[in-house]
């Protein structure tokens, strides 16, 4: 019998669980907790924020013990940058007893793309809530990695949905990755290239194998930038497809996407579901 696996990403906008064999990814959860709002003010976690996320972390180490799951915990940008990150895990090892393997920034970048990369000549794209991580590999090996502390949470603080302003931010922090070498392909993880596939696709349940593989164009991403930002804010619950939780944060998030392919020299990208979950097990599970 495969040992069953409980891998558990918190992210800055939402806490996810995957439960695995080690080979298979078996099933995924996820609870948007929105744990990055307020933090680029403020330089902390706030406390409605933190017990949030605190209750989907509880219940995701329940769920995978009562499935008989190995529990592991990691964290990325919000936690790792967070002036109170510490007392953040702390309070998740006093309360389900395991230890946060907070990532940094070159690590992060690696589980997503040993997740997404499959072994090709890829370029992957991780647009997360408060970060944004492009890495570059071939047969595995990677040859370029850079994160920047860029993402759809931070967009919505900084910039809000104003174009001007978004494209100008965004711009900025895009001269920070520097000299990227060209790839072959283009791969985009993370909630906001699958928000806008189940937006094209009019999703009314998400579907991760409708989702997985997609080839998604600059022009429809741009198509869907534009629905969205349209729409106003109390109306976009009636878009289909729109991720509970992302119809405060999908336009900056998108414009980014629409950014980082322009600058990349490329007119489409393919979505992935396999993302940073997959990798944190691939990278770790022999040494459990």
């Amino acid at each position: 019998m495969k040992k069953l696996y409980g891998i558990i990403d918190i992210g800055s906008n939402s806490i996810r669980l995957m439960l695995s064999d080690g080979e298979v990814s078996i099933k995924k959860y996820l609870n948007t907790t929105k744990l990055a709002d307020g933090l680029d003010k403020t330089g902390y976690l706030q406390d409605s924020a933190i017990q949030r996320s605190l209750n989907a972390i509880k219940d995701f180490v329940v769920l995978a013990e009562e499935k008989g799951a190995e529990v592991h915990i990691f964290a990325t940008e919000a936690v790792r940058s967070a002036k109170n990150g510490r007392f953040f895990t702390d309070s998740i090892k006093d309360i389900t007893g395991y230890c946060v393997d907070v990532v940094c920034g070159d690590m992060e970048a690696k589980l997503g793309f040993t997740g997404a990369s499959e072994g090709q000549n890829t370029c992957v794209v991780d647009i997360g809530g408060a970060s944004t991580e492009i890495v570059c590999g071939n047969n595995g090996n990677i040859i370029y990695s850079k994160s920047v502390p860029m993402g759809a949470v931070r967009l919505r603080d900084n910039c809000g949905e104003d174009q001007e302003i978004l494209i100008k931010y965004i711009d900025g922090k895009l001269k920070e990755y520097g000299s990227i070498p060209k790839m072959e392909k283009l791969v985009a993880i993370g909630g906001t290239a699958s928000t806008i596939v189940a937006i094209l696709l009019q999703l009314e349940v998400y579907d991760s194998n409708k989702v997985h593989n997609y080839k998604l164009y600059k022009q429809d991403i741009n198509e869907i930038y534009h629905k969205v930002k349209s729409t106003k804010l109390e109306d976009r619950d009636n878009i289909k497809g729109l991720i509970k939780g992302r119809q405060d944060i999908i336009v900056g998030a998108s414009l980014e996407l629409i950014k980082i392919m322009e600058m990349l020299g490329f007119e489409y990208l393919y979505v992935s579901e396999k993302d940073n979950l997959e990798g944190y097990l691939m990278l770790n599970k022999d040494k459990w």
